[in-house]
């Protein structure tokens, strides 16, 4: 990312922040999904 923004390829930059935003976010729904397996006991009602 570092060398598209000094190389000014918006192009190339915009995809990599993309990119990097879905990894983000599955990361996150895959941490959700397993601390709610291990932490049933959390969520139970």
């Amino acid at each position: 990312m570092v060398q598209a923004q000094t190389l000014m390829q918006t192009h190339i930059l915009i995809g990599l922040m993309i990119f990097a935003a879905i990894i983000g976010f599955l990361i996150d729904r895959v941490l959700k999904y397993v601390n709610k397996l291990l932490c049933k006991w959390r969520f139970a009602e």
